[in-house]
């Protein structure tokens, strides 16, 4: 995934990914007598300088909670890999100030980057003037351009998601082929967070997704009635609500892929 590899990049940290490790995703806390989906760790990555960086991503600001979750899951991954672990936990928000964790006689203190407090305007101004005289984006731009919501801009999340969806119909020339896709996935979860609900049509129009949205929300339906379907298909299912139940409660994603809640966390649960 094009992303992962160049996100490091985009959040300013000096290291190179390897190899993409996989990871315990889905983590749930129990209300009364059902089972809530609460968060999950999103991605680890081993580096060419040998460290496991384990990444969180947290949308609102950080609680003690929070960080004896993360605590305990890097323990795990510290005592199974024996290598060199770091956790960061990416805050899509500037408020909190809760930066260490203790337990026993230990102080965990995880890497914390807040996204709002990071400036790209510089950054998408380079874009802008690239692809006004019709240049290629690189690799590394296109992750931040889907990524541009995140971080402080002088622009609403909502007015950055629209421009980026114009750039994404009239400049597609200046996007590599390989990843025209995936950037229409990455848009499409941001025009669900940041736009209008009656708004988002025309968006989805734009980056030509509203058939493909139908398309994979028709293939979790179907691949979710066969029993014999197997188990590359059903990761990839499991990929693709993931990602949604990043940005979308357990009852929302439910209702938009037709399916009962029981379902979804049949599907995520990797316990």
């Amino acid at each position: 995934m094009y992303f992962l590899v160049h996100i490091l990049k985009v959040l300013g940290i000096d290291e190179e990914i390897d190899e993409i490790l996989p990871s315990e995703q889905i983590t749930f806390q129990k209300i009364g007598k059902e089972k809530i989906f609460d968060n999950f760790l999103d991605f680890q990555v081993l580096t060419k300088s040998g460290k496991i960086l384990v990444f969180e991503f947290k949308k609102r600001a950080l609680t003690n909670d929070d960080l004896k979750q993360a605590f305990e899951y890097y323990d795990r991954v510290h005592c199974k890999q024996k290598a060199d672990v770091k956790l960061i936990i990416i805050v899509l928000s500037n408020n909190g100030r809760i930066k260490e964790y203790t337990k026993l006689d230990i102080t965990f203190h995880p890497e914390i980057i807040k996204t709002k407090s990071i400036n790209k305007q510089k950054d998408l101004s380079i874009i802008r003037h690239k692809l006004e005289h019709n240049n290629d984006l690189t690799l590394y731009e296109c992750s931040l351009l889907v990524a541009l919501p995140l971080f402080e801009l002088e622009e609403s999340e909502a007015d950055i998601t629209r421009e980026v969806c114009e750039l994404i119909k009239y400049k597609s020339d200046c996007i590599p082929n390989e990843i025209v896709d995936e950037i229409s996935v990455a848009m499409y979860l941001n025009i669900m967070e940041y736009v209008e609900e009656e708004k988002r049509d025309e968006l989805l129009e734009m980056i030509n997704m509203a058939e493909k949205v139908q398309g994979i929300i028709a293939q979790i339906k179907n691949e979710g009635r066969n029993e014999g379907r197997s188990e590359g298909r059903s990761e990839g299912r499991q990929e693709i609500i993931s990602r949604l139940l990043k940005n979308h409660g357990i009852e929302e994603v439910a209702r938009l892929l037709g399916m009962k809640t029981s379902e979804i966390l049949k599907i995520v649960d990797c316990k």
